[in-house]
């Protein structure tokens, strides 16, 4: 579960009290994110990013993808889409989703008000995430196809083939300045539109969200009692290693996390996110010798007692609950994790309130500049079934309606439902929801398109303002994946299967069970059971896709 709650943090304000973190599309984390694709993402083919003027935020965004924020929802909620435009048709769709069932949309005021903005409907089909990718598949195989269907990155097993028999090729509506006719659609930067591009064109619309998870969260004030007090300017690993050993001691230890809580120290040493390209071929982050230079360190760490006993095993709640507790310093763990209801800023002080908690901004093992995983970038993307041009254009109007940004009326509809049988407003213009509320606003339009963004906070600024700094320093040093978005069959049926063995070996090295000479054998193993077909498959995806022409905006 991630932070960029919508629904659920808003019920959360009102019924528990709780720190309230909104973002356009809700629940960023809870499925499979796609992520930025190998595809040539050429200006001629990615929509000209239009910031609109709508409403101001507290804390502004960048174009790079950083969320703007807010501390109260504007007062006066602007209109981003003029007037009814459907006249009466309808569009289908099918996406996942994760809770109950809505309420029906006959008797939901929330969905009525929104087909009447529309001035006509949209037959979402629904399907648990769990069963999405079976359903999806099994529509795919049917031939009848909704409007809007949600690409969750896992479902289709030949991608391009499908996008180029069955989807619509969005440049000729989108790219550039045509984009201009879709103003919800033009304000999302185009970071975000990557992901949609492949085999050199526009297929989707995409569902953003944060860029980046970050590198986890640490006890703010046992750093500053080590004489830390930002994790950023710690000048090279020796340094950390020396602190985290100061970290130790007592009934405390600096680390404690999941399965060691490896990322961070990927981050710190510039491990390639999954993939990395070198001189035109496709590397494994497990090939690389940055890769076992973090295990390395990591396993000095544990060899020098800086984690506590047992805790590569933890559950995820047994971590959160040592490191709210005080048991140990720093954790590996979500951005999300920090302000949503319930999240590290409240329940850390509220169990001591000596204590204050900070994302884990990392420094580079060697110097220089630190880096950190573009492993957010969005949810997932939407594809538009093939029709004629006017049909693509409502299609493309109901998304731009989708897409509308926080601060906008039709933002407030979709996700906070019908002023006075779903929410009222507090004496500032936050939404409080009603009983009716839960049912009402579980409608998934946030997995069909969705706006940029947006932090929130009623109640906890100070969260937004830690988030959003956070966010500002981490999306300017991110790096991607040039093999996200791709698909490689034998990845997909046996790539868990093979990693296995590394990972199992990762971990007897790290606890002094095994040597690094077994990993490296583990790696090799990996090549020759598989590896290397996936790799040939990416590299074939990706030739490919960078060999396409890209169509003229």
């Amino acid at each position: 579960m991630a932070l960029e709650t919508n629904r659920r943090t808003f019920l959360s304000y009102a019924a528990l009290s709780a720190l309230a973190v909104v973002a356009s599309g809700s629940l960023a984390g809870c499925g499979t994110q796609t992520k930025l694709t190998a595809s040539a993402a050429s200006s001629s083919v990615l929509p000209k990013y239009i910031p609109l003027k709508g409403v101001t935020p507290d804390l502004a965004g960048t174009a790079e993808g950083v969320p703007a924020a807010f501390f109260n929802y504007p007062a006066k909620p602007f209109r981003s889409v003029p007037s009814a435009f459907m006249k009466g048709k309808k569009v289908t769709a099918i996406t996942n989703i994760f809770g109950p069932p809505p309420t029906a949309a006959d008797s939901n005021p929330a969905t009525q008000a929104i087909f009447k903005r529309l001035g006509g409907t949209v037959d979402i089909t629904a399907v648990s995430s769990d069963d999405y990718d079976t359903k999806l598949n099994t529509v795919i195989a049917g031939g009848d196809l909704p409007d809007l269907m949600l690409n969750d990155g896992t479902a289709i097993p030949d991608i391009i083939g499908f996008l180029q028999s069955s989807c619509e090729d969005l440049t000729p509506f989108l790219a550039g300045d045509k984009v201009r006719d879709y103003p919800n659609l033009a304000n999302i930067p185009q970071a975000f539109w990557k992901p949609t591009v492949q085999n050199g064109k526009l297929y989707g619309i995409p569902i953003p969200r944060a860029m980046t998870g970050g590198s986890g969260f640490i006890n703010q004030t046992f750093f500053e009692e080590a004489g830390v007090t930002d994790t950023s300017t710690i000048k090279n690993a020796d340094d950390y290693l020396a602190l985290a050993k100061q970290l130790t001691g007592g009934s405390r230890w600096a680390l404690g996390s999941t399965k060691f809580g490896l990322l961070p120290f990927h981050h710190i040493f510039h491990v390639p996110y999954n993939w990395t390209m070198k001189n035109g071929k496709l590397i494994k982050d497990i090939e690389t010798a940055e890769y076992l230079e973090s295990i390395s360190f990591v396993q000095k760490l544990y060899a020098a007692g800086c984690y506590a006993p047992g805790s590569e095993g933890w559950t995820k709640s047994q971590m959160s609950n040592a490191f709210i507790s005080g048991q140990v310093a720093q954790i590996y763990d979500g951005l999300p994790a920090f302000g949503k209801p319930g999240g590290y800023q409240q329940t850390v002080p509220a169990a001591n309130p000596a204590n204050k908690v900070a994302p884990f901004l990392p420094f580079s093992a060697k110097g220089g500049k630190a880096m950190v995983w573009l492993d957010n970038i969005d949810f997932a993307w939407t594809m538009v079934k093939k029709g004629s041009a006017d049909h693509i254009k409502l299609v493309l109007q109901v998304a731009n309606f989708l897409a509308a940004p926080f601060g906008s009326e039709e933002y407030l509809l979709m996700n906070y439902g019908a002023e006075g049988a779903d929410y009222t407003r507090d004496d500032k213009g936050n939404p409080i929801p009603t009983p009716a509320a839960a049912l009402d606003t579980a409608v998934p339009w946030r997995y069909l398109a969705a706006g940029p963004n947006t932090l929130y906070s009623p109640q906890f600024p100070d969260a937004i303002k830690v988030l959003h700094d956070a966010y500002t320093k981490l999306v300017p040093i991110g790096v991607a994946d040039p093999t996200q978005g791709l698909f490689s069959p034998t990845q997909a049926k046996q790539g868990l299967t093979i990693m296995k063995p590394v990972t199992d070996a990762v971990t007897n090295f790290i606890a002094g069970r095994g040597s690094l000479d077994d990993v490296k054998s583990a790696i090799a193993n990996w090549k020759s059971a598989g590896g290397d077909t996936i790799r040939a498959e990416y590299q074939k995806a990706l030739s490919g896709a960078t060999a396409s022409p890209s169509p003229s905006a």
